[in-house]
């Protein structure tokens, strides 16, 4: 029996009495008696994934000086015992962008899985091929250790980048449903910090230590329960009733909640799911909306940013070094993306949202017209030097806006607004969508470069956020303080 196990036990109380007094499943729920401290602990411990999936996408950056230098292997002493590595562009180019392709294949079967053996479970098994995925990369010989060990960890990534979120909206009240939902977008941003902090040692010790993470991601999940509505729709009604005492605490009243639990199962599955549910109008319109979410939280340019970020420091005069830079960026994102789950609560998510694609919008803006003038041959090298300060401030800013809104905000709502019928699918199909994305922008930005210019490819990517703009203006519903039950009531009355 396990520490979780007893605590159950020690909460179960005579709730199936309660469960036939109830208020009723229509009536609004009275959450002033729930405990905030399980969910939380909960939410950060479901949340380790995001974290190390963090310390996998941040890796790359730190590294790559030593992997494309030819004495990376000696020097320290700590890793002499081990065949050096050395890679040219192109092979670095595949160990940056393989982890956003194997998070297309992970993003494509976590809803599956997550829906067959269960949110919890699911996380706790990803430990294994996350802690499998560094020590390839620890102990690697070749590129090819390289490449399965990025593939690998990319994969793990996507799976929880679909269950998380989806654990994170079922165990959290409507009151903290924002802010624990920020959770996953905060410790994936945590993640990358930390990695960038770790840069100055050799990439194997980096790597060895990142090891470490899978294993407190196991050690988490141990101490926390399974999803409530998860227990009830396979069956388990007892221990849905144990695992939402353990969240909600012993003073609060679960019958309710338990209640509106099973009618909204119920209603599901009045009819069995079948692939064409998706493009019912109950499913596909929140479908559309999150996988919308994720189109513009990668077309925003994110990635374009932060991949011309040393060059954009040097265009301002900066002769900071590149790995403070990453840090200097990576805490600006993290400290907006903490704020942001404090605010989201307050301003909600419709308003985070329009506010981080104008802000986004103006930056690349200003970004493409400083690289504009530099690349005009006839722009006086006098207004050049007077506007250097312009590609810094445009740059911090956009991470900042990122970080308060597109970032977090596509991850948060994609856990709140689909049904729960059509949860598992639908995750995979948004996650997916966030990855290919992902990749090709990662992959193809070169090109894009080439073909535009660097002021043409900022220009375009701030385009994107002007639809983005519109769209959170327009289309994007506001869902911040709702129940599940009532988002989807929203879904199915509007035309």
């Amino acid at each position: 029996m396990t520490k979780l196990d007893m605590e159950y036990d020690d909460v179960r109380t005579n709730d199936s009495s309660h469960l036939q007094s109830g208020s009723g499943v229509n009536s609004k729920i009275d959450y002033k008696f729930a405990s905030k401290g399980p969910q939380i602990k909960a939410a950060l411990a479901a949340s380790m994934g995001a974290f190390i999936l963090g310390t996998i996408i941040g890796w790359s950056s730190p590294v790559q000086p030593q992997l494309q230098s030819n004495s990376t292997e000696s020097g320290d002493g700590d890793s002499m015992w081990i065949a050096g590595i050395t890679l040219d562009d192109n092979q670095m180019s595949w160990v940056g962008s393989l982890s956003n392709l194997g998070a297309l294949f992970g993003a494509l079967t976590g809803g599956i899985l997550m829906d067959k053996f269960g949110r919890r479970s699911i996380l706790m098994v990803m430990s294994l091929p996350y802690f499998v995925a560094w020590m390839l990369i620890t102990f690697a010989v070749n590129p090819a250790m390289l490449y399965t060990g990025r593939v690998l960890g990319g994969l793990a990534g996507g799976i929880c980048s679909v269950v998380s979120p989806s654990y994170l909206g079922e165990i959290s009240m409507p009151s903290l449903r924002g802010l624990l939902g920020m959770c996953f977008s905060s410790l994936l941003c945590a993640g990358i910090l930390v990695t960038s902090l770790t840069g100055w040692l050799n990439w194997r010790l980096i790597s060895g230590i990142a090891a470490i993470d899978p294993i407190l991601l196991f050690v988490a999940m141990l101490f926390v329960p399974e999803s409530p509505y998860h227990l009830i729709k396979t069956g388990r009604p007892s221990d849905a009733e144990k695992a939402l005492k353990w969240l909600r605490g012993p003073d609060y009243n679960i019958a309710p909640e338990i209640m509106q639990m099973e009618a909204r199962l119920n209603a599901e599955l009045a009819e069995k799911f079948i692939p064409s549910d998706l493009f019912k109008p109950w499913a596909i319109k929140p479908l559309l909306l999150a996988v919308s979410l994720m189109i513009f939280q990668q077309l925003s340019g994110i990635n374009a940013a932060v991949y011309n970020a040393v060059a954009i420091f040097e265009s301002a005069g900066s002769t900071l070094d590149t790995l403070v830079c990453a840090i200097l960026l990576n805490l600006d994102q993290l400290v907006v993306t903490i704020a942001s789950s404090l605010l989201v609560e307050r301003l909600g998510r419709k308003t985070l949202f329009v506010i981080s694609e104008s802000v986004m919008c103006l930056s690349l803006v200003g970004l493409g017209t400083f690289f504009y003038l530099k690349e005009n041959s006839s722009t006086d090298p006098a207004i050049i030097e007077s506007l250097s300060w312009l590609p810094l401030v445009c740059l911090i800013l956009f991470i900042a806006a990122f970080g308060i809104g597109a970032g977090p905000v596509a991850w948060l709502m994609t856990g709140e607004v689909l049904p729960s019928k059509i949860k598992g699918p639908g995750a995979s199909i948004a996650v997916f969508t966030n990855w290919f994305l992902a990749f090709v922008v990662t992959k193809s930005f070169v090109n894009i470069q080439e073909a535009l210019t660097s002021a043409g490819a900022f220009w375009m990517f701030g385009g994107f956020c002007v639809f983005g703009t519109l769209f959170g203006l327009f289309l994007l519903p506001e869902t911040k303080g709702k129940t599940q039950e009532e988002i989807q009531a929203f879904f199915n009355k509007r035309k």
